[in-house]
């Protein structure tokens, strides 16, 4: 009798592929949004669950990419468009795709799996953490004002100018973030405003664009926002909804966000994702102007390969501590001893006792320094073997900066 089944789709499935994603995160499932989604679905790279009569009812791809991590960057799969038809839940079709996604991913060599989560309660089953928080910021212009007078220039452009900029900064930007990953081509076109997402409308021509220069005239940040008019009792009340700030350096993101906050008629400015140790209030004299709005679990990590996720790790001052690691799936299960120093790192297999004990999901949680080791420890996710162990590993991954991805997927 068949059964249900995991397999990658064929070209002739990722339009229905898409009406499944679709479906479950209730988007539109018009034909022309599929066929935009052929456009950049990898077939091989996209596990279709399938029900024994062969109908596809759940979808679970995954894209290449590069993960900025504490002093270097690591391969990675950015796992995004996970959903199962809601005629087919409870019934296995989830946890057959993400099994095989994650047995495809470590065969690519691919050591750590990153996701949005849009529920909380999903991906720790598979081996995910909570890695990278984020949250949002209300911006009040007209009492936002900045410390420190204005520096560089600011030069307005349109789509095609902003998105090698929009680019070249984020690659900046992701350079000193952990936590950033790099994106494909079409990404940018979308957050230029040259192109709008599948199944979104929007008038593109309230897309705006700005670049900042420094002082010798290099382009050393970007931003892409939108703008909407309004009027309250004939007074100006017009919105700014930034979709994108990236800068090289810090002064770059201030002088954009002096920008956006200094157009007029815009009287107030929103941000849906931002770095929760973002300075913005503390660019400006009142730093309640700009308030924090939205804290939330952004990006969840899955750790596969345990001394090739540590190998471009960097640490300000050299440590060592031994893990025990859980991990059901196998894939990173084992005593590590796990060395960092500002040179270099190392993982690798041992036998000597474990300092901490802990699952793959907590380690996933902690490995970027997003999950402070201490919290995780006081949380009960992990355990002490020795004494101070919990301290050392958290001393050991502690980074200077949240780790923050500026685009989600």
């Amino acid at each position: 009798m068949p059964e249900p089944s995991v397999r990658t789709l064929r070209d002739g499935e990722l339009v229905e592929a898409s009406r499944v994603v679709n479906y479950g995160m209730l988007g539109s499932v018009a034909d022309e949004v599929g066929q935009a989604w052929t456009e950049y679905m990898d077939p091989a790279r996209a596990f279709g669950a399938f029900t024994p009569e062969g109908q596809l009812v759940g979808l679970a791809r995954h894209f290449a990419t590069d993960l900025a991590v504490p002093g270097g960057e690591v391969p990675a799969a950015g796992v995004t468009a996970v959903a199962v038809l809601s005629t087919h839940r409870r019934q296995g079709h989830l946890s057959r795709m993400m099994r095989a996604q994650l047995d495809a991913i470590a065969a690519e060599d691919i050591p750590v799996a990153v996701l949005v989560a849009a529920e909380w309660g999903i991906y720790g089953r598979y081996g995910y953490g909570p890695a990278v928080d984020a949250c949002g910021f209300h911006i009040d212009t007209r009492s936002a004002r900045f410390r420190s007078p204005a520096t560089g220039t600011i030069e307005l452009v349109l789509p095609a100018a902003l998105r090698p900029e929009l680019e070249a900064a984020h690659e900046s930007r992701r350079a000193r973030t952990p936590g950033a990953i790099r994106r494909d081509s079409f990404v940018w076109d979308r957050q230029a405003g040259m192109a709008v997402w599948p199944g979104q409308t929007e008038d593109l021509g309230l897309r705006r664009g700005a670049l900042w220069r420094d002082a010798a005239g290099t382009v050393l940040g970007a931003v892409a926002y939108k703008v909407d008019d309004a009027w309250d009792r004939n007074r100006p009340a017009g919105k700014a909804e930034v979709s994108l700030l990236v800068g090289a350096t810090p002064e770059a993101e201030r002088e954009l966000w002096r920008h956006v906050c200094e157009i007029d008629w815009v009287r107030s400015v929103t941000a849906g994702n931002r770095a929760v140790d973002d300075p913005l209030p503390l660019f400006l004299q009142d730093g309640r102007a700009a308030t924090a709005v939205d804290h939330f679990d952004c990006i969840w990590a899955r750790i596969l390969d345990v001394p090739q996720t540590f190998s471009h790790h960097r640490a300000p001052t050299a440590g060592q501590v031994v893990v025990e690691v859980s991990d059901p799936l196998g894939y990173a299960a084992g005593r590590w001893q796990i060395e960092i120093a500002p040179d270099g790192a190392d993982a690798s297999p041992t036998s000597r006792a474990a300092d901490v004990t802990l699952p793959v999901g907590t380690l996933g949680a902690a490995f970027l320094g997003g999950t402070p080791v201490r919290r995780l420890f006081d949380a009960g996710w992990l355990d002490e073997e020795t004494p101070g162990g919990a301290d050392r590993l958290g001393d050991l991954l502690a980074t200077r900066t949240a780790p923050w991805s500026p685009t989600t997927y």
